[in-house]
């Protein structure tokens, strides 16, 4: 349900929420005539790699409240586009990209769902 756009033209966004590897669950995104996937790198969900062919953007979060830094690892020729996504990317709640953060979705939604019958 997420909506995304690049230069006035919208991106693509797709995932497999029931993947078993991170890969499976990366999200795929595809704007400009690329092909991107922003996976999770760790067991945590504040670190992250934004891929395309020949560019490897990972990034991270540190910190809470007022000193948030975020962290941008470049790999490859990245352009404009390759790091405005990334920036984007970071400020937004990928914990499913996880497996605990995929469990706990799940489960948060089967429960909403239970709601609808009491």
């Amino acid at each position: 349900m997420a909506r995304l756009s690049s230069g006035g033209t919208g991106i693509r966004i797709k995932r497999n929420r029931w993947a078993q590897t991170r890969a499976g669950r990366a999200l795929r995104m595809q704007t400009a005539g690329r092909e991107y996937r922003c996976l999770a790198t760790g067991r945590r969900h504040r670190d992250r790699a934004l891929i395309r062919d020949g560019v490897d953007i990972r990034t991270g979060r540190h910190g809470r409240g007022a000193r948030k830094k975020a962290t941008f690892t470049v790999l490859g020729p990245a352009d404009a586009t390759d790091l405005a996504l990334a920036a984007v990317l970071v400020g937004v709640d990928t914990r499913n990209l996880t497996r605990g953060g995929a469990v706990r979705a799940f489960l948060t939604r089967s429960l909403d769902w239970l709601e609808i019958f009491q």
